[in-house]
């Protein structure tokens, strides 16, 4: 009964944190995106890292494009995301050019073509931008529900630090968790970064 209860939590909040995006203007969210790239790229751990993993941003999330293009031209290497057929399940790519490397994917999403990028491993990942709707400061996401990432991350190392950059509208206390679900590093909003309970403790 506890796990149904926490689900329905889950998918309340989904709803909520979906329409309270889905209302922010073009310009603001534009204004919103510009700020989270320069906290991003302002982290010692980023200006450290080798390789970035990121997603393309889908539907009225904030535009991605613009920590990749910036990555890119930090000589970072870029590593990508793509869900493989069933039974499906994030598998990363290393991608060199963003406008030749992809190809529309499930739900036409833009994800790497496995037959012009490489595998990689997660952890060989040293930075990683994951997606959320929204973000608790004990450190859990809500996302879309499938658990992709949350089964990705299960198997990382703590060489692979994971952030999560979303307008601070979408931090809130904390989010409803599973034993599943993965907390992630360090919380970054458009006034500043944060590290999160989890890895306080």
């Amino acid at each position: 009964m506890e796990a149904a209860t926490i689900s329905e939590r889950k998918a309340e909040l989904r709803r909520a944190m979906t329409a309270r995006r889905d209302a922010l203007p073009e310009g603001e969210r534009r204004r919103l995106a510009e700020a989270l790239v320069g906290r991003i790229v302002a982290l010692p751990r980023y200006a450290a890292a080798r390789s970035v993993l990121a997603t393309m941003a889908i539907g009225s999330e904030w535009d991605t494009r613009l920590f990749l293009d910036r990555a890119h031209a930090d000589g970072k290497a870029i590593v990508l995301p793509r869900i493989t057929p069933p039974p499906r399940h994030l598998e990363l790519h290393g991608v060199r050019d963003l406008d030749r490397d992809l190809i529309p994917g499930i739900w036409n999403i833009p994800e790497p073509d496995p037959a012009r990028c490489p595998r990689v491993d997660i952890d060989a990942v040293d930075f990683a931008l994951v997606p959320a709707l929204a973000i608790g400061e004990d450190g859990y996401r809500i996302g879309y529900g499938a658990g992709y990432f949350d089964r990705l991350l299960a198997d990382r190392t703590p060489a692979t630090y994971c952030v999560t950059a979303l307008p601070s509208l979408f931090v809130v206390a904390s989010v409803p968790h599973e034993a599943h679900d993965q907390a992630l590093d360090l919380i970054v909003d458009e006034n500043g970064a944060r590290r999160t309970q989890a890895a306080k403790s």
